[in-house]
């Protein structure tokens, strides 16, 4: 019997497959409890767009391998616009150990057995309904929020004077943080919109702390933009492979940072 202690009626689940069949294999076991509320995606280049336009809170990626489900994720998680989701994959048996390090770094924030011939068929519709509770209580901080808020990770002051100048206009609310190692306990306590993230931090590298940000699931769905001084290659491959959605060279104009965050912060458009 299916755990039927968080109703999910509410909430919009969309399955990403390869194929319509695959994606209705995934649904069935999940359309006794969902009523309508179950959308397919068989399209996987337009998963996030299918997210936004469902209003989904839950994504469930069952792709034909884990490396594709694994880039659809973290497209989707670099995607402001689609509202930060949970992400579930469904995996078959010899994948669950790739897929259990995978919600570790925060790509996916739980994975289930694939349920066609799963040994517990509910623990996929056990799984949706916590996820589900789990959306709508992080959009329900969204909504709450009057204006995006930034939290700016910089020590150099010159850096955090341009960017609270240029933000005072723009209806953002700033919060900064110059020391690195105090910087995660900070971004956990704000729940920020977006992260500027300085490169070079004094008490923990930028890149470093942006990798254990997105190993959290709670914080992995937060875009950082990386600060960088030098936009030598190897800054700007270690910043993307940690997870950073973008970076921005220094010194930088206001118009610039602007155009930046506009790409993440729809508000600002």
């Amino acid at each position: 019997m299916s755990d039927s202690s968080f109703p999910i009626e509410t909430t919009r689940v969309l399955v990403v497959a390869q194929s319509s069949e695959a994606a209705q294999a995934i649904a069935q076991h999940l359309a006794a409890d969902l009523v309508a509320g179950v959308r397919l995606s068989v399209e996987p280049g337009r998963a996030v767009a299918d997210v936004a336009e469902a209003g989904a809170g839950v994504v469930l990626f069952a792709l034909p391998s884990l490396a594709a489900s694994e880039r659809q994720a973290r497209v989707l998680r670099a995607s402001p616009g689609a509202g930060a989701p949970i992400a579930l994959i469904v995996c078959d048996a010899g994948e669950l150990a790739a897929a259990a390090r995978l919600v570790r770094e925060g790509v996916f924030d739980d994975y289930v057995p694939n349920p066609v011939g799963a040994a517990d068929p509910d623990r996929l519709s056990t799984s949706v309904r916590v996820a589900s509770r789990l959306s709508r209580v992080a959009r329900s901080k969204v909504a709450a929020r009057a204006r995006p808020l930034v939290l700016l990770v910089e020590d150099d002051e010159f850096s955090l004077q341009l960017v609270a100048i240029t933000l005072e206009s723009q209806n953002v609310e700033l919060v900064a943080e110059s020391d690195g190692a105090a910087a995660l306990e900070r971004i956990r306590s704000v729940q920020p919109d977006l992260i500027l993230m300085d490169v070079m931090l004094p008490g923990r590298d930028g890149v470093e702390l942006t990798q254990q940000l997105k190993a959290d699931p709670a914080l992995a769905g937060i875009p950082v933009v990386m600060l960088t001084g030098e936009a030598r290659r190897e800054i700007l491959v270690r910043s993307m492979e940690a997870g950073a959605a973008d970076f921005i060279v220094k010194p930088f104009t206001p118009d610039a940072l602007i155009a930046k965050l506009t790409k993440f912060l729809p508000s600002l458009r």
